[in-house]
């Protein structure tokens, strides 16, 4: 039997979680330990803006973000056609799409998910959007700051305003958020 859960929203995130916990500090402690690889510095800094002018992914640079995001489903996304790639990814960036339809409309590309299709929106505007993963939920979730670590379970525009307000408490970008809880996931707490 499969059960289909609905995404948590903003109504349902604890509102008792201490404060305090993913702030300017977390961030300033965390963040420095995140390695930056070479293909997610050449993502952010050239392919990123270029998607930006361009309005809508070449194969090339999305094949090049879901090898640095979704290896695990690399082989099937580099099935899709270069005209699928970017009439989907131009319909989900285009300035007039409202933000709540981005993100399903990339899952309309056969292997995307929401980790892929929240990438794929960050890389273009970092300060707008935010990777979801269930590693930055994780953390999240321990902090009891959402409800759940599974991104199918998450609504991703609560999530995405969550991870805009932390960021702004903590007076940095998304993106540098993310990498702190990312950094944070990683480490060896037993």
């Amino acid at each position: 039997m499969v059960v289909y859960h609905r995404p948590m929203t903003s109504s349902e995130l604890n509102r008792e979680a201490p404060s305090g916990t993913v702030d300017t500090a977390f961030v300033l402690k965390f963040e420095p330990l995140y390695v930056l690889t070479d293909l997610e510095s050449e993502i952010f800094s050239e392919v990123g803006p270029k998607t930006k002018v361009r309005e809508s992914f070449k194969r090339k640079h999305f094949l090049k973000v879901a090898e640095w995001k979704a290896i695990g489903v690399l082989s099937g996304l580099e099935e899709l056609s270069s005209d699928d790639i970017d009439f989907v990814t131009g319909v989900a960036l285009d300035e007039d799409t409202p933000n709540r339809f981005r993100l399903p409309l990339l899952q309309m590309l056969p292997g995307v998910g929401i980790p892929m299709a929240s990438t794929l929106l960050t890389v273009v505007n970092p300060k707008k959007f935010s990777i979801m993963d269930s590693r930055a939920l994780t953390v999240l979730h321990d902090f009891n700051l959402v409800p759940t670590d599974n991104p199918s379970h998450m609504d991703y525009q609560t999530y995405r305003k969550l991870m805009k307000s932390l960021a702004k408490g903590a007076n940095c970008a998304p993106i540098d958020l993310y990498r702190a809880l990312i950094a944070y996931s990683r480490l060896d707490r037993d």
